[in-house]
């Protein structure tokens, strides 16, 4: 005798199915709500990430009699590839520093964060040689590290009574500077050398620039240039100094919103791409003395 018959089957065949439909949203709803756990402790991490990354660079700048200096990170995520400082050093000078490391996320956050600490240590030892600082950063960086990721850095040490710049640039975008005494035509700060964390045997050289009463100069990551509207186009560093150019005579916190206005009006409603570190510092024009 069959315990079931065809018919009996077949009524209970659809409430069959409607309960292992139900265990089967069930299940899935299961391991939906336990991945959105997972992702959102992912959030708070990156934004942990994030904070401590931001508390990392300077909420203010070294006296400065005689110039001025404005700086903007906007990144594209919680954590930022991107990175600034200002070191304060003997001697009236300071040390100015702007850099990118490949890639974004949590990872480059991390490498970031190392090679702040390593550049702004070695900053103070060979403070007169920014090519000995990147040798120095470059071989840490390499034997604490095996990360398949560079960093391009652009470090300047500036005399603040003298104008007189010392800088070397690891393969970043170069910086401009608008001289009056070349008629405000860009005179580029071209690599000295590799990005950081290619070559342990990678050296650079060091060049001087002098930075005169008037004279602007203009310090960037890939973000402005690499910045792309609706249609794919890039902003490129023509429009990044042919606006500087046209507003020479603003304050460093006029020029870098003017820039900015500029990069953003130009991608409009289109997702930010990269991360954008812009740096303006200007020395300002002598006053005539009162007789």
């Amino acid at each position: 005798v069959e315990p079931w018959d065809r018919k009996s089957m077949l009524n209970l065949c659809p409430a069959v199915q409607a309960l292992a439909d139900q265990i089967a949203s069930a299940i899935n709803q299961a391991k939906s709500y336990q991945k959105a756990l997972e992702l959102n402790k992912v959030n708070e991490q990156l934004k942990l990430a994030g904070e401590i990354q931001a508390s990392l660079l300077p909420y203010s700048f070294p006296d400065m009699p005689g110039w001025q200096l404005a700086v903007t990170l906007d990144p594209v995520g919680e954590t930022s590839g991107d990175f600034f400082d200002i070191i304060p050093l003997d001697g009236n000078r300071i040390g100015i520093l702007i850099a990118d490391v490949l890639d974004k996320g949590f990872g480059p956050a991390l490498y970031m964060t190392l090679s702040r600490t390593l550049i702004r240590t070695y900053a103070t030892e060979f403070d007169l040689q920014p090519d000995l600082v990147f040798y120095a950063t470059n071989e840490r960086i390499l034997k604490d590290t095996s990360a398949n990721l560079f960093v391009t850095v652009f470090f300047g040490v500036v005399n603040l009574t003298t104008g007189e710049m010392t800088y070397s640039n690891a393969g970043h975008n170069p910086p401009y500077l608008l001289s009056n005494q070349n008629d405000n035509n860009p005179i580029a700060l071209d690599p000295t050398g590799f990005p950081l964390g290619i070559d342990e045997e990678a050296t650079w050289t060091r060049d001087t620039v002098q930075i005169n009463p008037g004279d602007t100069l203009i310090l960037y990551t890939d973000g402005v240039p690499d910045a792309q509207n609706g249609s794919g186009e890039f902003y490129k560093q023509k429009s990044l100094v042919d606006v500087a150019i046209q507003n020479n005579t603003q304050s460093a916190e006029s020029l870098q919103k003017t820039i900015l206005d500029s990069v953003y009006d130009f991608v409009g409603d289109a997702e930010p791409f990269d991360d954008i570190t812009l740096m303006i510092l200007v020395r300002n024009m002598d006053l005539p003395e009162l007789g």
